[in-house]
Formats: C-alpha cells, sequence, structure tokens
C-alpha cells in the first residue's frame, strides 16, 4: 500500500481507514488557520475537508489550472456562522490552511467562489443589524491573503441569491434584491469590476419593473465580453402568480444590457416519439435506457398555465450557442417538467422550448452541461407517479436531436440530488441514494451509448449526505459533499485516478 506523508497542515478526522490522522492539535484565529495536523494520506481518498469542531455545510468549490479552491458555511458561534476557504493540494490531495475569510459578527450564507490563476474571488449573503448584505474579497496570491471587505449592495435593499462569474481581468456580480427598504417587490442588480475586482461600476437594475424578481445565473464567454443572465420573474399582482424564465444579455463587458426577454413563455411542446412510454415500459428491465433517435422539433403543441423556476444557463466558449434549462411546474396536471430552450445566434432568438423530461410524475433538480454543442441533462424524476424518484440522463446534441434518455438509479428508493461531469470520452453522475442506508453513488460510462458502472463512494454509513458536487482536476475525479453525522455536518472531499 503506497502512503503519502503530507506536510501541509491539514483539516478534520479521516473517513474509514482511508486517511489517518495523528496528533491533532486545534487552534483557532479570527482570520488565519483554523487548525492544524500531521497527517498520512492514502491515493484515491476520502477525508473530512472542514473543521470537525464547527458544523459546516455548501460547499463551493473551482478549479484554476491545476490548483483547486473550496469555500463553504461554518458556524462558529451562537447566531454567528463564517466563510471558510482552503486551497487543496493536487498533488497530495490534501487541504492546506482554512482561512476564515467573512469573521462578521452576524450570519454569513450562500457563498459563491471563482478562481482565475492566481486570482481568487469570494461572494457570501451576510446578515448584518437586520440587513441581509452581498459582500466580496478576492486575493491575488492564491488564497494566501485577502483583501478588505467590500459591500456591493451598499446601494440596494435586502439581497435574496446571487450569482458571481469571472473571466481574465474581469468580475462580474447579480443579486436579487429589494430596491430599497420601502419596496416591496425584488429587483435584479448588476455589478462589474474589469481591474481584477480592485474596483466595482455603479450598480445596474436590470429588471426594473414591479414583478418578483429572483434567482439569477449568470455565465461569460471565455473573454469576458459576452455576458448572459437569467432569473426567475412572478407577476405578484395576483392571488395565484404565474412566473417566467427571463433572459437578459451584455455584448460589451457588461457596460450597458440588452432589454429582459421571457424565454419560457411561449408554446410548449411534448415529444412525439413516445419518450415516455419507453421509459414506462423498459424502467423495470434496463439499468440504461437508449432511446432510438428523434428531433425535438417534432412536437405536439400543449397550451398550459404554468410556472417556470430554477433556471440554468450554458453557453459554448466563443458565446454563440446557448441553452436555458428550468422547471415547469404544471399547475393543471399536478407535476413537473423540465424544459429546454436554446440559441445558436448569441441570444437573438431561441428556438421552440422542448420538455427534457416528459413524464406523468415529477421532474426536478436538473442540472447541466455543455460539452462541445452536446448538452447533458441529468435530473429526478419520479416518471410514473410513483413517488420514488430516479435519477435520469438525457443528451441533446448541437442540431437539437435526442440521442438517449437513461434511468441511472432504477432502484426502489428514492435517488436525488444529481451532479454531473462530461469530458472528451468519459461521462460520470453522482447523486444521493435511499434505497437501504443514505449513500453517496457514481455512474461512469462513455458519452456515447455504452452501458455504465455504478458505484458506492462512501465507505461508512452516516444519517444524511447533501448535495454532491463533482469535478476534474489533474487527471483526477473528484467528489465533494456534505454529510450530517452524530449532530453536525461535515464537508467531504473524495478523489480517484480516472480510468
Amino acid at each position: 500500500m503506497k502512503i503519502q506523508i503530507a506536510n501541509q497542515p491539514f483539516v478534520g478526522r479521516p473517513i474509514g481507514k482511508v486517511v489517518i490522522s495523528s496528533g491533532i492539535m486545534i487552534f483557532f484565529f479570527l482570520v488565519g488557520t483554523v487548525f492544524d495536523s500531521n497527517t498520512f494520506a492514502i491515493e484515491n481518498s476520502t477525508f473530512i475537508l472542514s473543521n470537525i469542531t464547527y458544523d459546516s455545510i455548501n460547499p463551493e468549490i473551482s478549479v484554476s489550472e491545476d490548483d483547486i479552491y473550496s469555500s463553504w458555511i461554518s458556524n462558529v458561534g451562537s447566531n454567528n456562522s463564517d466563510v471558510m476557504f482552503t486551497k487543496i493540494s493536487t498533488a497530495s490531495a490534501l487541504p492546506k490552511i482554512i482561512n476564515n475569510v467573512s469573521n462578521t459578527p452576524g450570519i454569513s450564507n450562500i457563498v459563491k467562489l471563482k478562481a482565475s490563476k492566481n486570482n481568487v474571488y469570494v461572494t457570501w449573503e451576510d446578515k448584518q443589524s437586520g440587513q441581509w448584505q452581498l459582500l466580496f474579497r478576492k486575493s491575488q496570491d492564491g488564497g494566501e491573503t485577502f483583501s478588505k471587505l467590500l459591500n456591493l449592495s451598499d446601494t440596494t435593499g435586502n439581497v435574496h441569491l446571487h450569482d458571481l462569474s469571472t473571466s481574465g481581468s474581469n468580475v462580474f456580480v447579480v443579486w436579487a434584491a429589494n430596491e430599497n427598504d420601502s419596496s416591496t417587490n425584488k429587483d435584479i442588480f448588476f455589478r462589474r469590476s474589469v481591474n481584477f475586482g480592485n474596483s466595482f461600476d455603479k450598480t445596474i437594475n436590470l429588471s426594473n419593473n414591479t414583478d418578483d424578481s429572483l434567482d439569477p445565473r449568470m455565465i461569460t464567454n471565455e473573454n469576458g465580453t459576452i455576458i448572459y443572465i437569467v432569473w426567475t420573474e412572478c407577476d405578484i399582482k395576483h392571488d395565484d402568480p404565474t412566473c417566467s424564465i427571463v433572459f437578459t444579455k451584455s455584448l460589451n463587458q457588461g457596460e450597458t444590457f440588452t432589454g429582459p426577454v421571457k424565454v419560457s413563455k411561449v408554446m410548449m411542446y411534448s415529444d412525439d416519439r413516445s419518450t415516455v412510454s419507453y421509459v414506462l415500459n423498459h424502467t423495470a428491465a434496463n439499468n440504461n435506457l437508449n432511446e432510438p433517435s428523434s428531433n425535438t422539433s417534432l412536437n405536439s403543441t400543449i397550451n398550459e398555465e404554468s410556472i417556470s423556476v430554477n433556471p440554468r444557463i450554458f453557453a459554448t466558449p466563443d458565446g454563440r450557442q446557448i441553452y436555458v434549462i428550468w422547471e415547469q411546474i404544471m399547475s393543471t396536471e399536478d407535476n413537473s417538467e423540465i424544459f429546454l430552450t436554446s440559441s445558436k445566434d448569441y441570444g437573438n432568438s431561441f428556438n421552440q422550448t422542448f420538455n427534457v423530461s416528459n413524464t406523468p410524475g415529477i421532474s426536478r433538480l436538473a442540472y447541466g452541461q455543455l460539452l462541445g454543442n452536446d448538452m447533458y441533462v441529468a435530473w429526478s424524476d419520479t416518471i410514473n407517479h410513483s413517488r420514488t424518484f430516479d435519477i435520469m440522463l438525457r443528451k441533446i446534441d448541437g442540431q437539437g436531436i435526442t440521442n438517449y434518455v437513461r434511468n441511472l438509479s432504477n432502484n426502489s428508493g428514492n435517488s436525488v440530488s444529481p451532479n454531473l461531469l462530461a469530458t472528451a470520452d468519459k461521462l460520470f453522475v453522482t447523486w444521493i441514494d435511499y434505497t437501504k442506508n443514505p449513500s453517496i453513488l457514481l455512474w461512469s460510462g462513455e458519452t456515447l451509448r455504452s452501458q455504465g458502472m455504478e458505484e458506492k463512494l462512501n465507505n461508512q454509513e452516516e444519517e444524511d449526505y447533501i448535495n454532491p458536487l463533482i469535478f476534474d482536476a489533474k487527471n483526477k475525479l473528484w467528489i465533494a459533499w456534505t454529510q450530517y453525522s452524530i449532530d453536525i455536518h461535515e464537508i467531504v472531499l473524495f478523489s480517484k485516478e480516472i480510468q
């Protein structure tokens, strides 16, 4: 057995026999190292990333070249939570030093993390004196030191969810907030920095109407000249409001934006090529379902009032091809679907809305990735009103052709919170499974129609697992998740060689 000796400071306890930690010495500073130990790590390791002293949740991961950075929320005291940060060594697969980057007396929550070379940017929502603010810090030395706190939302009211994107010297931040303390509706606001976060331009109101605008998501092209933003917009003037997915873009590095366009407020279409019957007829017999290719433009029309929520947006590096996915709640049918629309002309026009899931059950928690011009979507689905969720996977190529739909989990228990990674020839999907005991499962296969393989990642049983994240760095597959163990939440990091 090959054992690596890690000279860096390390945090957390080992899981099982994978990592052996001894002589743990705990240090806590307001800003700086949380604690330290001597550590031995075995290849393909699984270990606790967070400080075992504090309840820790909601990890964020950012990979820049061969460097891995992570941030999460830890409860450091009564009514006090902070943002923790560490850099992870890809050589030893171990974290170095944990820093408290927020260190405020209030509640820190909803952290976002982006890294570009040695530049690391962290944003989070922080409650101070009853007011939710959007705070920002940056590092120019790979997370060794951080700048002073900056309040990005100083001209708006309470912040409700935000997103962060970076490219080169550009740092873009978007958030939902009340325009001021007296306003009842929320708008979408944007700020940019073009000098590595050293200073930010004035705040722009992107929605600027009387509706409620929520949950913004943002993506840029590879050089940051093009910015795409989507959010959920709900008509609050009625007792039973309808919600739509709204899109806007900037073609000049965030200096100005086009007027918002509702991309979900179009005719909805269901696949006329028997996706539903195929899934229902084959779920019990097959772990991997291959559907004959169908063209998404050959659809029958559904006219129905619905609610569109939880948008996600994806774009090719040049920004030409765009995909938007969201959850569509069908008010008259008591179910929900995963819908998609796309653009091939930089968002000037969008194609017909396509029902990705298209089952009579409940479709939720969609996660997607764009690989080349091909779109992969994974989601949880009860399929036929069984009230038990399975993990479904669908591929839609750049020509709008559905290549396959698969039931990856196909078991008697609930399977939820999918996350996927698509590489040049490999496809990985991870999720939480509740068939027997709560577990973290990983499905891996080729991006074509070949059979896949499923494996269990956790080597001991915990009370629960939450929101696995999957990414690759330096020829390794990495998965992070939150687990609930003995009255405390812990952040776990797993790594293995990509075969």
